[in-house]
């Protein structure tokens, strides 16, 4: 059983985390973590012993799921395979991002052991001066990652109206140029801009034209590239979801519009939220561009008139059926999304659903399905659809199965 009441055990069994958000970020690396953690132990003169040491490395703190050590951990802990009265970390911070404090720590009280951190001294978390320590420690780091997420903000909106690229990997059809600058007499990356590659710029107008002028869709615009006996094998199989992204980017006109959505966390699950407009951050010059403003906007109006349309019934009572816009930003949540992978090419398969319909009871249903993208651009053979229901029903099973043996 493990112990969550501080100091009880005399000789308690601790473990040791550590984690370090990016190769860039905070100079103390898990090396050094692990370090002054050891290091206090001994000052303190605490006899506790180290049964295992956690770490992860160059991940953020922000996502539990995504963070291999810490589950690991937590999985040991719960299921009994380790015992151990205390997780030491360095910081508080290393742990987890401020906004999920709370949450840490009450899921690790759950699992039967306290945290303790170096900078604290070890103190008893649940005592008055330790509940003060933890509370100036979470708002410090609060404060902290508020400062660094709004230097991280501005240094991109700076960059954005000065025409520089913010970060990340350069859409299709572009090149990231390095601009460099000689420093105390050393040449330096100064900064990069986005700079279109010729050779691409007649698949890009080939793209947006398809959409514009012959009213395709993402799905067909791929199958169409993926035939195309000009386009370079290496750059093929182009997915419905590259298109999609490449329609819907204003870059290719020479415009950047950014900071049009920001995501938040809830339950551990990144969701997507809208900015309003007049909070965005456009700078009408950027790069080069590759195709008119007209022909971008001809696109985008083919696409909203190509939005999905759902099918209900009449609302004068008719049998005949009329159809409905489906509102933006509303999906279908299935459990198993992101976790059912398609055993011909790999890829992640998708889920879909069907238009609702009632059944002769008076039930309003949806069928729905996982399915590979990739069959859909013409980049894998594999057609069949799984129903959603009986996949995750038979999931379900085996899971109890595994859990509660017969």
């Amino acid at each position: 059983m493990l112990k969550t009441k501080f100091g009880r055990n005399p000789n308690p069994r601790v473990v040791i985390y550590v984690r370090m958000s990016s190769n860039r970020q905070n100079p103390r690396s898990p090396d050094q973590q692990i370090a002054t953690i050891k290091d206090t132990l001994k000052r303190l003169g605490l006899n506790w012993q180290v049964v295992e040491v956690y770490r992860d490395d160059a991940i953020s703190g922000r996502y539990f799921r995504k963070r291999p050590g810490f589950r690991k951990m937590l999985r040991d802990l719960k299921s009994g395979v380790l015992r151990a009265d205390y997780i030491l970390v360095d910081t508080f911070e290393r742990l987890s991002r401020a906004e999920n404090n709370a949450e840490i720590r009450r899921m690790l009280v759950k699992a039967g052991v306290l945290v303790l951190t170096a900078d604290s001294q070890f103190s008893d978390p649940n005592s008055v001066s330790g509940r003060a320590l933890s509370f100036m420690e979470t708002y410090r780091a609060s404060e902290e990652c508020h400062v660094k997420a709004h230097n991280v903000l501005r240094g991109k909106k700076d960059a954005i109206r000065q025409g520089k690229w913010p970060g990340g990997p350069a859409p299709f059809g572009f090149y990231l140029k390095n601009v460099m600058v000689v420093r105390k007499g050393v040449e330096e990356l100064d900064h990069r801009v986005l700079v279109p590659i010729p050779e691409l710029k007649w698949i890009v107008e080939f793209i947006f034209t398809l959409s514009a002028q012959e009213n395709f869709g993402p799905v067909r615009i791929s199958k169409k590239l993926n035939s195309h006996p000009d386009i370079p094998s290496h750059l093929k199989p182009f997915t419905e979801a590259t298109v999609a992204s490449i329609l819907r980017n204003e870059l290719y006109y020479g415009e950047m519009v950014w900071g049009k959505n920001c995501t938040g966390i809830e339950d551990d699950v990144r969701v997507l939220q809208s900015i309003p407009e007049e909070e965005w951050e456009v700078n009408s010059e950027f790069c080069e561009a590759i195709i008119t403003k007209e022909l971008w906007q001809q696109s985008m109006q083919m696409i909203k008139s190509r939005r999905h349309r759902v099918t209900e019934p009449d609302p004068d009572g008719q049998d005949a059926a009329h159809s409905v816009l489906r509102p933006r930003g509303v999906a279908l949540k299935y459990p198993l999304s992101g976790l059912v992978v398609c055993s011909f090419c790999g890829r992640a398969m998708v889920s879909s659903a069907s238009s609702a319909y009632t059944t002769k009871a008076g039930e309003v249903h949806n069928y729905a399905s996982y399915g590979c993208p990739g069959y859909r651009s013409g980049a894998c053979d594999n057609d069949r659809r799984v129903p959603e229901s009986w996949l995750r029903e038979t999931v379900i099973q085996l899971v109890k199965d595994r859990l509660f043996p017969h």
